[in-house]
């Protein structure tokens, strides 16, 4: 039986899934319970074993989800733990399914990552159509900033700039392999520049920016790139910043930024965000239980006790740590955060390692700084898909 196929429409609809995931669900769900049917019903489990067992990324990935199960032994909010195994079901099952077998050719998996690109852009056109007639109706500038410009997955402007980096790298890549349509795929990642931009989301800047002088170093070092075309896309980033600065919406984030080091530095006591308390008492109460954490139903409770014993003036349930390092840490312990840690720095250390999945991995290792990514929908399957497909490129060019 070709599974191959099935496998291929399985991921568009996973795909299809990330834009559609706030209001309709049938193609995320559905795309992952083709891909797990695909799996089973082809057999070869013997085979499919021994694949997993000579490969430790995806290894590290289902240990990670099973360190969450496990903790389930000593966490007393149990409710809360299963319903926070349930959302992370996806970084068990996925890498079981994409990394066990061969999957799909090298070939379907770049048409995908092109489906992803082109739905991205859909996706930023929309949203800036959508706040577009949101100001035309209330007449107020916020509508085309942060959470005012995230229509499709409302509130989530942090998970929006990482689909939207990821999407820009894809476009590029093809941009630069000499593919046809250079000008649409260019006006393209042009609306995803200005989306990033308007998204006002500090981790990405950064992520976006480290990730894409690196990866530009590394190509001008192989030959890939020309001197002239450097110092096209060096002008290209210098815009991207000086976009950053001159726009006053993003350039008060940018500030921001400055007063939270500050603080976190002890030279200012002016906190602008709640991360500031957030990280220094999440390191607190992780010195408390440092190996096995609270569990993956109490993490979120210690940390709101100690705001309650402290009298930080925090109200509601709703907190988490933003940092996906310390959320692993408090819940499953320092054997969580260095399973966190392995699966995202090995490939970077691994021959032949593709570098979409390498700029992915960079994205992500910045990401998770600022955001507990993991604790929602929109991060959990976007990592969980994200990384067996990528995993998957070797070599150098597309077929």
């Amino acid at each position: 039986m070709d599974t191959s196929k099935y496998y291929f429409f399985a991921c568009i609809s996973i795909v299809i899934g990330l834009l559609t995931q706030d209001f309709f669900k049938i193609p995320l769900t559905g795309g992952m319970i083709a891909i797990g049917l695909t799996w089973i019903f082809s057999f070869s489990f013997r085979d499919k074993l021994k694949n997993l067992i000579r490969n430790p990324l995806p290894l590290s990935l289902m240990l990670f989800y099973l360190l969450h199960l496990l903790s389930m032994i000593y966490t007393e909010n149990t409710s809360v733990g299963w319903n926070d195994l349930l959302l992370k079901s996806s970084i068990f099952l996925l890498p079981l399914f994409m990394m066990s077998t061969s999957f799909i050719s090298r070939q379907k998996s770049f048409q995908i990552l092109k489906v992803f690109a082109l739905l991205m852009m859909v996706m930023a056109a929309s949203d800036l159509v959508l706040s577009f007639l949101d100001y035309r109706e209330r007449g107020n500038s916020d509508a085309f900033f942060y959470v005012g410009l995230t229509h499709f997955i409302p509130g989530q402007p942090h998970y929006v700039s990482w689909y939207y980096s990821m999407a820009l790298f894809i476009s590029l890549y093809h941009i630069l392999n000499g593919y046809n349509k250079k000008f649409l795929w260019g006006l393209g990642s042009l609306l995803l520049i200005i989306s990033l931009v308007l998204l006002t989301s500090r981790a990405f800047y950064i992520a976006f920016s480290v990730v894409f002088l690196a990866s530009v170093i590394k190509a001008f070092k192989s030959s890939f790139l020309s001197k002239q075309n450097l110092g096209l896309i060096f002008l290209g980033l210098g815009l991207f910043v000086i976009g950053i600065i001159s726009i006053p919406n993003t350039s008060k984030r940018i500030n921001d930024t400055k007063n939270e080091v500050k603080s976190l530095m002890g030279t200012s006591t002016k906190y602008t965000n709640p991360r500031i308390y957030l990280w220094k008492h999440a390191a607190e109460i992780i010195a408390e239980e440092p190996l096995l954490g609270y569990g993956v139903g109490d993490a979120k409770k210690a940390l709101i006790n100690t705001f309650k014993v402290k009298n930080i003036p925090f109200s509601g349930n709703k907190w988490n740590f933003h940092n996906q390092y310390l959320q692993s840490w408090t819940e499953v312990g320092i054997l969580g955060v260095l399973l966190l840690m392995f699966m995202l720095l090995r490939p970077f250390f691994e021959k032949g390692q593709h570098p979409l999945f390498l700029i992915f991995l960079g994205l992500t290792l910045i990401g998770f700084i600022t955001e507990s990514m993991l604790e929602r929908q929109a991060g959990v399957v976007f990592f969980a898909f994200m990384y067996p497909l990528l995993s998957g490129l070797r070599g150098k060019e597309v077929e």
